[in-house]
C-alpha cells in the first residue's frame, strides 16, 4: 500500500486539475504575502509555490506587479458583494435600524480585509507607487464611495438623515477615513485599536456624520 497516494496528494491534483492556472498562481500569490511584502517576492518563489516553471509564469502575467493587480482585482470582485447584498447598510431596508445595520456592514468589510489582509496591506501601501496597482486600488475605494454616496441621499429622501455636505464628498471622506484605519490595523501600527473597537468607533463616527445622531429613530416614529 506504500504506492498509493494520499489523500492530500489526490486533493492537490483534483484542485489543480479543476482551477485555471492563472487562478492557481493567485492563490501562490496570496499564501506567499502571508508571510513576505511583494517588494521581497521574486518570480521564481511564486512559480514555485504555483508547481509552475518560472518560464510558464510568464506565459501567464509580464511580472509579479501584473499578477498581484490581477489578485487585487479578484479580491476586488469579492468586496464588492459586501456593499450589493440586500441586508447592508449600503441597501438598507427600511425595517432594520440603521445602526444595526450600519454594525454588521462595518464588521463583515473589516472581516473580509482580514482574512485578505496581506492584498489589502500591499494594495494600501503601493497603489501611489506603482502603476499596475493604482487603477484598481483607486476603483476599489471608488465604488464603496459611490455606493455611499447613493445611500446617503437614499437617507436624506427618506427623511432619517439631514441635510449636509454633498453625499458625494462625505462619502470619499468617509470611506478613505476607514480605508486608512484598516490599513493601520493590517500593519499593526501603534495605538490599532481591536477589531470590536475598531468596528465600534467607525459606526459612531459615521452614524454621527450621516445621521448628527448615534441611531435616528425611523422617520415615521420621529413624526408621530
Amino acid at each position: 500500500m506504500s504506492g498509493s497516494p494520499t489523500t492530500q496528494s489526490v486533493t492537490r491534483r483534483t484542485t489543480r486539475a479543476t482551477r485555471r492556472r492563472d487562478e492557481l498562481i493567485l492563490d501562490a500569490l496570496e499564501r506567499l504575502l502571508a508571510e513576505t511584502p511583494l517588494r521581497d517576492l521574486g518570480v521564481e518563489q511564486i512559480a514555485a509555490e504555483a508547481g509552475i516553471t518560472r518560464t510558464r509564469f510568464y506565459f501567464y502575467f509580464k511580472s509579479k506587479h501584473e499578477a498581484y493587480a490581477a489578485l487585487l482585482a479578484r479580491v476586488r470582485e469579492l468586496l464588492l458583494v459586501f456593499y450589493d447584498t440586500e441586508d447592508s447598510w449600503f441597501q438598507r431596508p427600511e425595517s432594520v435600524r440603521p445602526r444595526e445595520s450600519m454594525t454588521d456592514t462595518i464588521r463583515a468589510v473589516v472581516d473580509f480585509w482580514l482574512e485578505h489582509g496581506a492584498v489589502m496591506r500591499e494594495g494600501a501601501d503601493l497603489w501611489n507607487s506603482v502603476a499596475e496597482t493604482r487603477s484598481l486600488w483607486h476603483d476599489l475605494i471608488a465604488q464603496p464611495v459611490d455606493r455611499m454616496a447613493r445611500a446617503i441621499e437614499r437617507e436624506r429622501e427618506r427623511g432619517i438623515a439631514p441635510d449636509g455636505p454633498p453625499a458625494d464628498q462625505l462619502a470619499h471622506n468617509l470611506i478613505w477615513h476607514g480605508e486608512r484605519l484598516l490599513f493601520l490595523a493590517l500593519i499593526d501600527a501603534p495605538g490599532t485599536m481591536s477589531v470590536d473597537d475598531l468596528v465600534e468607533s467607525a459606526t459612531t463616527v459615521w452614524m454621527r456624520a450621516i445621521y448628527l445622531a448615534d441611531d435616528p429613530a425611523p422617520a415615521k416614529t420621529a413624526q408621530a
